[in-house]
């Protein structure tokens, strides 16, 4: 019956869909399993909480990995995929729904997976059906729109009783058991064998249970009797694996610590439970010469002590010994208890009168009467003439000292003071008195010394002066007394001192002396950048001041720098400062004249003159013969980016650049020319001829002739004149054997554009023929009717 697939319901439809629909609500409140449940539509995972949270239990938390294959076998394929109950909180993944972090063995997240895309992706979506990951994992962000995937839980409050928890589990539940239960609703509850806890010999047993007699949990506690302890644990408990926790103990006699007889006496004990036990009882004795304190007998109590501690056996005493004047006493062990033994032994100066040792007897007496200590004396002193003598007690006991002294007048020889000796002998030698003298002065330095009578006997006077610059120190005058010593010490004579000098603030002082003795004199001076005001030096005077004015140094101040023109100045600091520097530069075209930097001095000066800028110019030299030059400018005002253009005479040629430009270092571009005149090749002397030129140099407008020896005729050009274009005017010539005839003369071929300066050169030439010929002939200039006339060329070469 295909129901579903019609528009309008028939009746028998209906009643078929009804019947299913009941079908399906009485198998699931049957099954009472948890169930699976999604929404029809997406919504941000916020939403899908609250959507499973309104018609469901919760999100889905997803317990193992078989429930992961189960919902992806039963669940269909959705784009964007669910949402499931996992979220971070505080950095930690937990289960929304038991507030539970999501533990490392129960993760499933994909590949690369959580965090893949930073930070934000707090919430958790799960493939299902996905070709890659299917039931995996992935973190995303909680604003996207994806399926819920929800869950309704089975399990009820009292599923599993109150020893047990519900567990859901796919499609149903399960109930877990607390520790000592079991059963399927956890109502059973583990038993322990009775028989194992029983009171102890000497001892019970007490226990209490709180899930049945002797069941899990159930707890006993033993005791023991007086005089006995618990040997084994106290407590034992009924365990989940159905044993005691502990055996049953046992209790054992209490036992005392163990005791020994006292040194000098002898104990006897009783034990009727055991050595040294509860109940056992001991009694103590001293030997002869020994009494016992303390209790005679000691029992051994309940709780493991002696009802009092050991007692002791103490020597009898003899009475006190009394005080030993000028001596000491050394006895063994207690001065006064039987057997002891006092010695006796003297101070210095005393002897022992009676035993030196005693002992105390069994009788508590001692053996002997106790001895005493009598001084040692020395003989009488008697005073020495002209003098007395001190003693330091009236009898001449041993340490008695005694003193002697001599009359005024008289100085005392021998020992001054002698001491009783402990074998009653006085120490020292006799003394005896003889007159004063006193020391001789010593030598009195810057001063002079006046003395009354002999210098150095008693009461003699000596009176001290100082020279000038010096006081005196000490008394002015001073007396022989008669104890042969001067009445005070020496005087001497101190260098007067004028107060200590402080250096001045950025200063310094330089003086003639350590010491500001009188005639002491000091410079002072101040450091760089600083000049003196006051006394450049003063001198320590006779009354201990020093003269002038008080110094002190301030600071130095450069003059204001004038105005800069054509330029910029940087300086550091405060530019009229001591130490302040300001350096120059100038504009482009100019050039800098002086110091680049100058500095503040000491001495409120600049190191240098100022600066200033001076327009960069470019001088050609002086006139050059045959350079002509044709400027931009005026040669005197030739200033950056000024050209000259340059050309030669006629017949030199230029050598160099042909134009120039002036740059910023005031140097040409390139290096000026000059002009060379115009050469012609060598020529060679004619075999058996000879050659005579015009000039020694081949340049323009030279004429050179040929001619032979006797017997020889010349053959080509007689003379050759050199051209404008550096060439000669016509071959060289030869000789030749008479048998050639011979040209009266060769005609001289000047070439194209020759001027009357080839003219001026073959007149010259000519005359100069002329003289060779009257030479020859033994002529005389005078026969020769040729005026004799210089010329000169453009090129200014005499020819």
């Amino acid at each position: 019956m295909d129901c579903f697939r019609t528009r309008s319901l028939n009746t028998s439809c209906m009643l078929f869909s009804l019947i299913i629909l009941f079908s399906m609500v009485s198998l699931w409140k049957l099954a009472e399993g948890w169930s699976y449940h999604h929404s029809d539509h997406r919504m941000t995972w916020s939403k899908a909480e609250s959507w499973c949270k309104q018609y469901y239990t919760n999100m889905v938390a997803i317990q193992n990995h078989d429930e992961i294959e189960h919902l992806n076998s039963i669940l269909p394929k959705k784009h964007g995929h669910y949402w499931i109950g996992i979220r971070k909180v505080n950095g930690t993944w937990v289960w929304v729904g038991t507030g539970k972090p999501l533990t490392a063995d129960a993760e499933n997240w994909a590949d690369e997976e959580p965090n893949n895309r930073g930070i934000g992706q707090d919430c958790v979506e799960i493939y299902i059906k996905r070709k890659t990951d299917a039931g995996k994992w992935n973190d995303d962000f909680c604003t996207n729109q994806k399926t819920a995937l929800c869950y309704t839980a089975s399990c009820t409050a009292d599923s599993c009783g109150q020893h047990g928890e519900c567990v859901e589990i796919i499609d149903s539940h399960k109930c877990e058991c607390f520790e000592g239960f079991y059963g399927a609703k956890c109502e059973h509850v583990i038993q322990c064998p009775a028989k194992e806890v029983s009171s102890p010999l000497n001892g019970i047993v007490h226990c209490s249970h709180s899930n049945g007699r002797f069941a899990y949990a159930s707890h006993c506690q033993y005791s023991c009797s007086e005089g006995y302890q618990i040997s084994g644990s106290q407590t034992t408990r009924c365990e989940a694996s159905k044993t005691w926790s502990n055996e049953p103990p046992t209790c054992e006699v209490v036992q005392c610590s163990k005791m020994s007889p006292p040194a000098q006496g002898t104990m006897q004990c009783e034990d009727p439970l055991g050595h040294f036990s509860y109940r056992s009882a001991c009694g103590f004795t001293c030997e002869e010469g020994y009494t016992l304190t303390g209790s005679g007998q000691l029992v051994c109590g309940a709780t493991g002590h002696w009802n009092d501690s050991v007692p002791t056996c103490e020597a009898v005493r003899c009475p006190s010994l009394e005080e030993f004047v000028h001596g000491t006493v050394s006895c063994s062990g207690d001065s006064i208890s039987f057997g002891s033994t006092c010695s006796f032994k003297c101070d210095d100066g005393f002897r022992l009168q009676g035993a030196p040792e005693i002992t105390c007897t069994e009788s508590a007496q001692w053996s002997q009467k106790m001895p005493y200590c009598e001084a040692v004396m020395c003989p009488h002193l008697l005073e020495p003439v002209n003098g007395f003598i001190s003693c330091s007690s009236e009898k001449a006991t041993v340490g008695t000292v005694c003193s002697f002294d001599c009359l005024d007048g008289y100085n005392l020889h021998g020992s001054k003071m002698v001491m009783c000796n402990l074998n009653g002998n006085w120490s020292g030698e006799e003394a005896e008195c003889q007159a004063v003298h006193c020391p001789p002065l010593e030598e009195f330095v810057h001063g002079t010394v006046s003395c009354s009578g002999d210098s150095i006997s008693f009461g003699s006077t000596c009176s001290f002066s100082c020279e000038d610059g010096f006081r005196l120190k000490g008394a002015p005058e001073i007396t022989c007394t008669e104890s042969a010593q001067w009445s005070q010490k020496m005087p001497y004579c101190e260098a007067v001192m004028c107060p200590h000098l402080l250096e001045p603030v950025n200063g310094f002082i330089s003086c003639s002396s350590e010491k500001a003795t009188v005639g002491t004199v000091c410079s002072f001076d101040c450091l760089d950048g600083y000049h003196l005001h006051g006394s450049k030096m003063v001198m320590c005077s006779l009354n201990g001041n020093w003269s002038g004015e008080e110094t002190e140094c301030k600071a130095v101040h450069c003059p204001s720098l004038e105005e800069f023109e054509h330029g910029t100045v940087s300086c550091s600091g405060d530019i009229i400062s001591f130490g302040s520097t300001c350096s120059f530069s100038c504009n482009d075209g100019f050039r800098l004249q002086g110091a680049p930097e100058i500095t503040c001095t000491e001495s409120a000066q600049w190191s240098q003159k100022m600066p200033y800028c001076e327009v960069i110019r470019c001088r050609l030299p002086g006139e050059q013969i045959h350079l002509s030059s044709e400027c931009s400018r005026s040669s005197d005002d030739l200033t950056v980016n000024s050209t000259c253009h340059f050309s030669c005479e006629t017949g030199f040629d230029l050598q160099g650049a042909v134009s120039t430009e002036c740059t910023e270092t005031g140097e040409w571009s390139s290096a000026l020319p000059h002009c060379t005149a115009v050469m012609c090749p060598h020529l060679q002397e004619p075999v058996n001829g000879f050659i005579s030129c015009s000039s020694e140099k081949a340049t323009v407008g030279t004429v050179c002739s040929f001619d032979c020896l006797d017997g020889y005729h010349l053959h080509g050009y007689e003379m050759v004149m050199c051209n404008l274009n550096g060439n000669w005017s016509g071959e060289e010539a030869e000789c030749q054997a008479p048998s050639l005839s011979r040209p009266l003369m060769a005609g001289l071929s000047l070439g194209a554009g020759a001027t009357a300066l080839s003219f001026i050169g073959l007149a010259l030439w000519v005359m100069k023929r002329l003289r060779q010929k009257a030479k020859r002939f033994n002529l005389s200039n005078s026969d020769i009717n040729v005026p004799h006339q210089t010329y000169k060329s453009s090129t200014d070469s005499l020819i």
